[in-house]
């Protein structure tokens, strides 16, 4: 089944044309680039997320499959390029970032789980992982147990709880539409969209949760497994995250700020692994909250998703506690991961610090995510708590809107909620 998401309203604009037109000094080194992660993606084709840049371009490295070590000798070749004394002006610097964390993946990926956890972190994604607050995990799991007092552990009893709330596979197309619907329809209150803006969304079982892909000139395609969004709380988290605002929107933004000629081309290659993509991890689930503040939430599910699902709306409100609190413990999953990166934890006790400390109810797809991924787990957890706290903190000294520090964010690029060391843009 396929369902459209499309802009009914708002204003024209112009047409975006996808190959950049602009030329300057960095060209030939952004093209280098460009043709260099197209042509890892020949042999890791997970690492590119996206493109929609020059379909010529493409092409051109279809027919390629560099090593491993040819790839790592062409980009230290490019960084020694953009490295030399010349006039760095802004599009370089960002170039220079976007090919250092290349340099990095590719170091990564002939060494697979040579690097520490924090070592990987620092050189792919350019932050420095910082602890989170044992202080609110414990408070979290005060509450928790508060609310959900009885017999077993307390993951025991969450898990209980939650199965309360599984959403009839009949219900689940109509229940994620709806929750889709109306996160647009709130994005679309603070960000005029272009009207040809489209999200094809897909439910299939050909993925193992949700999988977005942008395509260019305003459209994307979202697959989504119905088992992802099993529990009522996942159809607002999944359909914000990877719609609106999130991962769909983002890019949308990115390209209409581009303006009438396009995208830079290095901004028309998403590569997974790179600070750019955690932060878009990071801003995605901060989205969620900023449409769906707590009260508002509450008042949507129990009104419109828990009928619509058929579940007793008596309970809607002891639900979303429940799911906040456990949303807020995500990022204690952070350390047990790390240990269990670094072989410091074996992969039984860790499964079962996932279940009990983090309250994780299905461990083991987390594990194999973070033997494939490694830190990239940092975008859902600490990385929207510093998306959060930056953006947050801005607001309150400035007054500004903080859905207008966001748009600033995604639509320049700005990697200063990571702490990162080479943030592309002045504060």
């Amino acid at each position: 089944m396929v369902v459209a998401f499309a802009v009914l309203g708002g204003h024209a604009s112009a047409q975006v044309e996808v190959t950049p037109a602009r030329r300057d000094s960095v060209e030939p080194q952004a093209e280098r680039y460009v043709a260099l992660a197209l042509a890892l993606a020949q042999r890791f084709p997970q690492e590119v997320d996206a493109y929609f840049g020059p379909v010529s371009l493409k092409e051109r490295e279809r027919s390629s499959s560099p090593t491993l070590q040819q790839l790592q000798k062409s980009t230290d070749r490019l960084l020694g390029e953009l490295r030399l004394p010349r006039d760095m002006n802004s599009r370089r610097a960002e170039l220079l970032q976007r090919v250092t964390s290349f340099d990095a993946l590719l170091n990564t990926l002939s060494n697979p789980g040579k690097s520490a956890f924090d070592e990987e972190a620092r050189l792919v994604y350019d932050i420095e992982p910082v602890p989170s607050d044992p202080a609110a995990w414990s408070r979290a799991r005060r509450e928790l147990d508060r609310l959900l007092p009885g017999e077993g552990s307390l993951a025991d009893r969450v898990d209980r709880f939650r199965g309360r709330f599984v959403i009839p596979v009949s219900s689940r197309v109509a229940v994620f539409e709806r929750a889709m619907q109306e996160c647009r329809a709130r994005t679309l209150a603070k960000w005029r969209l272009p009207q040809e803006e489209t999200l094809d969304v897909t439910f299939t079982s050909d993925v193992p949760s949700a999988w977005h892909r942008y395509e260019g000139h305003y459209h994307s395609t979202l697959k989504v497994n119905p088992e992802a969004v099993a529990f009522l709380g996942s159809a607002i988290d999944v359909a914000c995250h990877e719609g609106y605002p999130g991962h769909h929107t983002q890019f949308v933004l990115m390209e209409l700020e581009a303006g009438p000629s396009g995208p830079d081309i290095e901004k028309t290659l998403v590569l997974l692994r790179s600070p750019i993509s955690l932060l878009r991890e990071g801003a995605a689930d901060y989205g969620v909250d900023l449409v769906f503040p707590p009260a508002e939430r509450l008042a949507f599910e129990r009104d419109v998703l828990f009928p619509l699902a058929g579940l007793d709306a008596a309970e809607a409100a002891k639900y979303a506690m429940v799911h906040r609190l456990v949303r807020q413990l995500g990022s204690r999953a952070v350390p047990i991961l790390r240990a269990y990166r670094d072989h410091r934890l074996a992969a039984q006790p860790a499964g079962k610090a996932l279940q009990q400390a983090a309250l994780v109810s299905s461990p083991g797809p987390l594990l194999a995510f973070e033997d494939q991924m490694g830190p990239f787990v940092l975008g859902y957890t600490v990385v929207h708590e510093q998306v959060e706290r930056y953006i947050e903190t801005r607001s309150k000294l400035s007054g500004e809107d903080p859905w207008a520090i966001l748009r600033r964010i995604l639509t320049r690029e700005d990697l200063a909620p990571l702490g990162s060391s080479s943030t592309m843009l002045e504060n």
